[in-house]
């Protein structure tokens, strides 16, 4: 029972990485750019979570209602910043395209201390769910299958939009070869402001169902941009594929190295990231970039 808690542990933390790394991922592989702030996003989402849980608590169906509203507004604002600020920064060196990135954490953690203040914040677990559920003699919190249901939903969406759609075409088409893709007179820029806006919602998603088990909390954006920085590099710079094998591998190893010796937890993830690099240097599912 024990093993096969930790399991569902494992499953619960790889499904918030993936919704973290897929979209860093995304932004990597198609606009070139390291988004530094994508875990600022994700703090965000988990503070709109909250404020909107304590807005319409009587209602019922509060969290449910802020799954939907929370990653949209986290659409907006990457679609917004790809617009104003990054749309400037593509093909600059990297540490150019890092400063603003930085300065932008900056700004919305002001945002957020002064709307919210410095205290971490409390979710309430969504309403309408049994408080525990039992599959094969594993008994657990009926929100990790809500969790993981969300994750391998959104990993089968986003596949087929990026696999199954003429957009998810043009954004493998840049994402393989920026120079072709010109040629052919794809419209970059549109396709730059749609990948920002749905990186955007998946951190927005990640946060929000984060939330009820972490709260809202200033400083929790480094934590979460450093593990999809860790799952990005496991499964491949521009692999969705790569992030979801990695997300998984990951999140198992943080689930059963907090189980073996939970000092060192960490240290197992870091492990893991240098003996892939050692032996695959592009990752997992990684291949080398062409022009």
């Amino acid at each position: 029972m024990l093993i096969g808690l930790q399991i569902i542990s494992g499953l619960v933390s790889a499904s918030i990485l993936f919704l973290l790394a897929s979209g860093l991922s995304l932004m990597f592989g198609v606009c070139r750019v390291l988004n530094l702030a994508h875990g600022t996003f994700f703090m965000l989402a988990a503070y709109l979570t909250f404020a909107g849980t304590n807005l319409l608590h009587e209602s019922g169906v509060s969290f449910w209602l802020m799954l939907l509203l929370a990653p949209l507004v986290l659409a907006g604002i990457g679609a917004a910043l790809e617009l104003l600020v990054f749309r400037k920064l593509y093909g600059k060196d990297i540490l150019v395209q890092l400063l603003p990135t930085i300065a932008i954490i900056f700004i919305l953690a002001d945002v957020i201390r002064f709307v919210w203040g410095l205290e971490s914040k409390t979710v309430p677990f969504p309403s309408g769910l049994p408080p525990a559920i039992e599959i094969f003699d594993v008994i657990f919190p009926s929100y990790y299958a809500v969790i993981v249901g969300a994750g391998v939903v959104i990993a089968v969406g986003l596949w087929a939009v990026v696999y199954r759609t003429r957009w998810g075409t043009l954004v493998r088409a840049i994402a393989q070869d920026r120079d072709m893709s010109a040629a052919l007179g794809i419209n970059e820029t549109a396709i730059y402001t749609g990948v920002f806006a749905v990186a955007a919602w998946l951190a927005g998603t990640a946060g929000v169902l984060s939330s009820p088990l972490a709260g809202a909390a200033l400083g929790s954006d480094l934590e979460a941009v450093i593990n999809a920085f860790v799952v990005v590099v496991v499964g491949g710079l521009t692999s969705i594929p790569g992030a979801l094998l990695a997300a998984i591998l990951i999140g198992m190893v943080q689930s059963f190295g907090i189980l073996v010796i939970p000092q060192f937890a960490m240290a197992f993830v870091f492990g893991l990231m240098a003996l892939v690099l050692i032996l695959r240097p592009h990752g997992l599912l990684g291949r080398k970039e062409v022009g």
